[in-house]
């Protein structure tokens, strides 16, 4: 029972801001001396109407189980916007769901027109018969319109007339055609007394066929507040994907755990030093004895690296062992080298690896003690 009574409050909240409605229905006359009409025959070789195949009242149809017109659908392969009548003694019907859904009855109802025969131009004046005085202050206008087609740069103009200062305002002109359908229009303007002449001219400015143009009218209601705005509604998406770019470099040296959306990218400079050492061994061994030169190689790792996060530890180990015969008096040297370096943002790590080794030297013991026994053969050869 609330909801009821509040349903009746807000209708007749909106009526009393409505100081003039006029539809056509019921034997209305908005414009004396306005055509009007109703319904549009069509069949099943009909070609797309060039005027209103109903009007306002008749697509706006809705039962009380919520059925309401299906809009467009198709006849003869155009899209129809309008309830469609074949029979003059049946109603207008519309499909109701879907394109092909179960019918319906359409209401019905009239609407006004002026019609231009082909390749006729011109303007017609028609003055909107007004049954109530208006107010002075801000008005809001609202209509339905209809156009032929585009090609006849046809629209229709809402001229305000002040009576006492006896001058001429256009308010509105319209003339956007999307689709061959009922377009809705409304547009404020304001009043300076109350006995307003309100006129809508009706022109066709040019012809490029032969074919009758039509500029049709309904529903013009006029309310004593400001309009309101049109409803508009913009949705952006927005889709972003996420990029993991790694750049993986063989060697000895391992990053984990890097984040998923960090770009690393790891340069390694490798550079080979040979040298040659000659160790200085002093003893007393014969000329002929021979010394056998070892040879060193020292690699040197350049690792450079510049990021934006902190990185895991990274470790290189090398060892290397060198060995001196047991004859000689060099010493073995066995070195174990670690470096380890850490990623740092941002850093720079230089990691080198290095191998010492030593080098050896191999008297010829053997001559040696050859000479020895050859003394003592001599020394018994003596004796004997």
């Amino acid at each position: 029972m609330i909801s009821i009574r509040l349903l009746i409050f807000f209708i007749l909240l909106k009526n009393s801001h409505q100081v003039y409605e006029c539809d056509y229905d019921y034997g209305l006359k908005c414009f004396p001396g306005l055509l009007s009409g109703s319904f549009v025959l069509l069949n099943g070789t009909s070609e797309e109407p060039r005027q209103p195949a109903s009007d306002v009242t008749a697509i706006g149809t809705s039962h009380e189980d919520g059925e309401e017109c299906f809009f467009p659908f198709q006849i003869n392969s155009f899209d129809m916007f309008f309830c469609e009548r074949t029979d003059p003694n049946l109603p207008a019907t519309c499909p109701t769901f879907n394109s092909t859904g179960p019918r319906m009855n359409c209401s019905e109802g009239e609407y006004g027109y002026e019609r231009f025969e082909g390749g006729e131009i011109g303007s017609r004046l028609h003055k909107l018969a007004l049954t109530r005085d208006l107010e002075e202050g801000e008005h809001c206008i609202r209509f339905y319109y209809y156009l032929s087609d585009t090609n006849s740069n046809g629209n229709i103009q809402v001229i305000i007339e002040d009576t006492l200062a006896n001058t001429n305002q256009t308010i509105l002109t319209v003339s956007q055609r999307l689709q061959n359908r009922w377009h809705e229009i409304r547009q404020g303007f304001n009043v300076n007394n109350d006995k307003p002449n309100i006129y809508f001219e009706f022109n066709r400015n040019s012809s490029s066929d032969s074919l009758p143009y039509f500029i049709a009218i309904d529903e013009i209601t006029i309310l004593d507040i400001e309009c309101e705005p049109d409803n508009t509604t913009t949705t952006i998406t927005t889709t972003i994907t996420p990029t993991s770019t790694l750049s993986t470099i063989s060697s000895s040296t391992t990053a984990s755990s890097l984040s998923p959306t960090t770009t690393v990218t790891l340069s390694t400079t490798t550079t080979s030093l040979t040298s040659t050492t000659v160790s200085n061994v002093t003893s007393s061994l014969p000329s002929n004895t021979t010394i056998t030169t070892g040879t060193s190689t020292t690699t040197s790792s350049l690792l450079t690296s510049t990021t934006t996060t902190t990185r895991p530890s990274i470790t290189n180990t090398s060892t290397s062992t060198s060995t001196t015969s047991p004859s000689t008096s060099a010493s073995t040297t066995n070195q174990m080298t670690t470096s380890t370096a850490s990623l740092t943002t941002p850093s720079t790590s230089t990691l080198t690896q290095s191998t010492t080794t030593t080098a050896t030297t191999e008297g010829s013991s053997s001559i040696k003690i050859r000479s020895n026994i050859f003394l003592i053969i001599l020394f018994l050869f003596y004796l004997f």
